[in-house]
């Protein structure tokens, strides 16, 4: 993100810290300030949402940072210190808190000891007792909003989850289209909030997946698997993660976290205070055997100089009365020096050479944590920016996002020719909802490279994504003139093409994409979507049965499916689709909505009411505006028309009234 002028006229960006699906997070100086001390700002950006979309969100975001403003202080909790709107970006200012992310701490196959983690957990949980009796739920606990403090040492909880709520949800970006049930960063995440139920123990749940990640060094794709099975597998009964296998820990503190992680939120603890008291009864012992930090904080090497120590009075006219052998000692010294500076580098080079073999042969077999300590053996006898490359590739792997791009942007820095360091870097930031900085990295790829035909198709996902459709196109054309068999180049630009209301050039694209790949679900689902726009409702029930039939677990084709079952007559089946898509995304309010208008249409007023309700709390969670008034104006209807049958619950339902509004639906599911 460059910025030249100051933000909200006072704050002068340093330089980003990250991006993630809310948004950026930037290094400023407060310019109103001496010295201009560094304060954090969150950026949520707010284009393409109308006027009264805007007014709306605002609104929300507003009451939510004011709360956060002024809720009580605690030394371990960053101070809001302001917020601002400023050219459809809301903006909240944080106190900078100095030192390092416990995400870089927690290392793969580096287990944290029990004491240590027994510690970990009480000063986290102490900090959360004193945020709850705030009356807020964070939300968004993970490593690495956990900072320790550099000046003590102390653990600090940063980023409440303020944009996450208000912000409508969205998909991270997939080079490969590899997606799994649960994505790294909501690992940490409870079942129920994910589905839009958040209770204080959906903090609890967070801090105990963090420690079970201290205390047996997976990686978060591990956790998330782990947690994916259970899912899959798990009974009403036991809905437990199995972790233990991958620990050795006391009996009691397995228990603990068992029960802070439970997949049913009445089967968890209940309040942070309740898990604070079982974590001391474990900490007892612990204490009495250490008293050094959790988390030593890194400190600087001492200064060579002060290792030497001063020559004494006499020392000095010793030297003096022997100046001409000292001078040949001294001379003699300095060419052996200039020949193992000269010659030492060989051994160095060759050692670095044979790790980044070592390495290329880890990743090559999938071998990715193997692939990353061989690079990292590399980087320690000489940085390079490939070596950095490859590594980052591996951390990409194993969904470690954060550090991938660390490698990337190292990479860039030591070696800016590598454009497929640029392409990664770009692809990272697109999943972490970065499309600006995506479209930055893409360019500078193809400069470097005009024949990258992968930077084309992915830039062109990102200008479609910005509402570039005409450019999107353009891309997607050049890749398919480089590589004409590239069956994702011509699906999206069929999405394209659709979206510009060029549907005869869409069907085309879409049917190539077939041809080329036969099993392919988005072409079969997007073909379907695009005679659905142009009014083949049976054409694309056609298509849409066969994408369920190639992928079961997909909400997508259900829901659009139900769309056009319902174009065909068949009321019936299309409330068989919704729920069916209900079943595989809960938070799917479009599905809710749209039963709701279908059951209402045969006369069940009370599943009617039941599904706009549910549609209206997803929507307002999600921060959307349209449709929230959509689902309160249904309510509103069967409130006038039926006043006993469903008594008026006193929320506000005066949105102007609408006649013969469209029922909303995905035209296209995301890719």
């Amino acid at each position: 993100m460059a910025v030249k002028q100051l933000l909200g006229g006072r704050y002068q960006f340093i330089k980003t810290l990250g991006s993630d699906v809310d948004g950026g997070t930037y290094l400023v100086g407060d310019t109103y300030l001496e010295g201009h001390p560094k304060c954090v700002i969150k950026r949520l950006p707010l284009d393409g949402k109308g006027p009264r979309a805007l007014q709306f969100i605002l609104l929300l975001l507003q009451k939510k940072a004011e709360a956060l403003k002024h809720m009580g202080t605690h030394e371990q909790v960053p101070k809001i210190l302001a917020y601002f709107e400023e050219k459809h970006n809301f903006y909240l200012v944080e106190e900078f808190i100095p030192g390092r992310p416990l995400s870089n701490v927690l290392k793969p196959k580096q287990p944290l000891s029990e004491d240590v983690v027994v510690q970990l957990l009480e000063e986290v949980l102490k900090i959360l007792m004193v945020v709850h009796s705030w009356g807020v739920i964070h939300r968004c606990i993970k490593p690495s909003n956990i900072i320790q403090r550099q000046t003590d040492g102390k653990l600090v909880l940063t980023g409440f989850g303020i944009f996450r709520e208000i912000s409508a949800q969205s998909e991270p970006f997939d080079d490969e289209d590899a997606r799994t049930s649960i994505e790294p960063e909501q690992v940490y995440t409870s079942p129920d909030q994910l589905q839009g139920d958040r209770h204080f123990n959906s903090d609890i749940y967070s801090v105990g997946m963090i420690g079970i990640q201290a205390l047996s060094g997976l990686t978060t794709a591990q956790l998330a698997k782990l947690r994916n099975g259970r899912r899959r597998n798990g009974t009403a009964a036991s809905m437990q993660l199995l972790w233990h296998k991958d620990v050795s820990a006391s009996p009691m503190l397995m228990t603990v976290l068992d029960r802070m992680v439970h997949l049913h939120s009445e089967q968890r603890y209940q309040t942070a205070a309740e898990v604070l008291e079982d974590v001391r009864k474990l900490h007892k012992d612990h204490k009495k055997q250490t008293k050094a930090k959790i988390l030593p904080v890194d400190a600087p090497a001492p200064s060579p100089l002060l290792s030497v120590a001063e020559p004494s009075y006499s020392q000095t006219n010793r030297r003096t009365s022997s100046r001409p052998l000292m001078w040949g000692i001294g001379l003699a010294c300095l060419i052996g020096l200039g020949a193992w500076l000269y010659f030492g580098r060989i051994p160095q080079q060759t050692r670095a050479y044979l790790y980044m073999r070592q390495g290329k042969s880890a990743l090559k077999n999938n071998q990715y944590q193997q692939a990353i300590t061989d690079f990292s053996n590399a980087l320690n006898q000489e940085e390079s920016g490939y070596a950095f490359l490859q590594r980052g590739l591996a951390y990409q792997k194993l969904d470690q996002w954060r550090e991938a791009q660390s490698d990337f942007s190292q990479a860039i820095q030591l070696d800016p020719s590598l454009d497929q360091a640029y392409f990664q870097r770009g692809n990272i930031r697109f999943s972490l909802g970065d499309g600006q900085g995506a479209l930055e990295d893409y360019s500078k790829a193809i400069a470097l490279n005009p024949k990258a035909i992968k930077a084309y198709v992915n830039r062109g996902t990102v200008r479609g994504d910005l509402g570039d459709e005409q450019g999107a196109i353009d891309d997607y054309t050049i890749a398919i003139q480089g590589n004409p068999s590239l069956a994702s180049a011509y699906l999206n630009r069929c999405l394209s093409r659709s979206n510009l209301d060029d549907h005869g050039g869409a069907i085309t694209d879409c049917s190539q994409a077939i041809a080329l790949e036969p099993n392919s679900v988005m072409a079969y689902q997007n073909r379907g979507l695009v005679r659905r726009r142009l009014g083949d409702s049976a054409g694309a029930l056609k298509d849409l049965n066969i994408a369920i039939n190639l992928d079961p677990d997909d909400p997508d084709p259900y829901y659009n499916r139900g769309l056009a079952r319902l174009e065909l007559g068949d009321s019936l089946g299309a409330i068989e689709d919704y729920t069916e898509t209900i079943k595989r995304a809960p938070h799917h309010a479009l599905a809710y909505y749209d039963r709701g208008l279908v059951k209402l249409d045969i006369g069940d007023k009370l599943g009617a009411f039941a599904d706009f309700q549910t549609s209206a709390k997803l929507c307002l969670d999600a921060g959307r505006q349209g449709c929230y008034e959509d689902a309160r104006y249904q309510l509103e209807q069967l409130q006038q028309r039926e006043p006993q049958l469903f008594p008026s619950d006193g929320s506000d339902t005066s949105f102007e009234a609408k006649k013969g509004f469209k029922t909303y639906g995905a035209d296209f599911a995301s890719d």
